[in-house]
């Protein structure tokens, strides 16, 4: 797959319902989700960051991110066919970033559950050893 910015391989339409659908089950265990950005490919550079999904004709990314108590995950899913992840712990001086490249959209799924399970066990490790 032919992976750049203003290609749409990817159904980001269809990563937000994955975000939106696992946001209950984040919120049990402790962590808040901020409102979804997109950025438009059809408009000029810099393209603004908006908050609603009508405003974009074309959706080039969409953001989120995650937070509580044992750090926070920003996600940038890029509709060229990759994602950017940082992980930010409070315990941890760097940010941990991560690169991943995706064939299908579904595959962003496993990111999401693989970093923000991360913060959940270590929010539930902490919150038993205070």
């Amino acid at each position: 797959m032919e992976r750049r910015i203003d290609l749409s391989n990817l159904d980001l339409d269809r990563a937000a319902e994955m975000v939106a659908a696992r946001c209950a089950g984040w919120r049990e265990r402790g962590l808040m989700v901020a409102e979804l950005t997109w950025m438009d490919n059809d408009v000029s550079w810099p393209a603004p960051l908006l908050r609603d999904r009508g405003l974009v004709s074309r959706p080039k990314s969409l953001g989120a991110r995650v937070h509580g108590e044992a750090g926070e995950a920003e996600f940038v899913l890029y509709a060229g066919g990759w994602a950017d992840v940082m992980v930010i712990h409070p315990h941890i001086d760097e940010p941990a970033s991560e690169y991943v490249e995706l064939d299908d959209v579904e595959e962003f799924g496993s990111v999401l559950d693989r970093v923000v399970g991360f913060l959940a066990s270590t929010g539930r490790a902490r919150g038993r050893s205070s």
